[in-house]
């Protein structure tokens, strides 16, 4: 039964840390999404380097950047240089589609067949002039 609880808390953990999808960078405050979107442009920021950018202090910086590695949306690691954060994109979840989707939409696409006028050939294979 311990494997099972193992299992079942690193599930909750993993759906807990999901990461950013497009929806939660839109509802984020415009300083956050500002900060979000240099992230993302530049791979990685230490703590200096994203203060830079925001052209804002460093202590207001980190607390951003911690609000955002705790919710899920930033990935944190120790580098020589002091912390360096990266974005956690979300994955993207799968789709089903309805069952008859491809038959409804084959039946609504299928055109009856154009009628074609023939011309006429000569008997050497060339068409003939109208």
């Amino acid at each position: 039964m311990g494997i099972f609880k193992h299992l079942q808390n690193e599930v909750h953990e993993r759906e807990k840390r999901e990461g950013i999808t497009l929806a939660d960078l839109l509802e984020l405050d415009p300083p956050l999404r500002r900060l979000m979107n240099r992230v993302t442009r530049y791979g990685e920021l230490t703590i200096p380097q994203a203060a830079e950018l925001m052209e804002d202090t460093p202590e207001n910086v980190t607390e951003m950047l911690n609000m955002l590695a705790q919710k899920g949306y930033l990935l944190r690691e120790k580098g020589p240089e002091g912390w360096v954060y990266r974005v956690h994109l979300a994955r993207k979840r799968g789709t089903t589609l309805p069952p008859g989707l491809w038959s409804a939409l084959g039946a609504q696409t299928q055109t009856p067949p154009a009628e074609t006028e023939e011309e006429p050939e000569l008997d050497n294979g060339e068409l003939a002039e109208p």
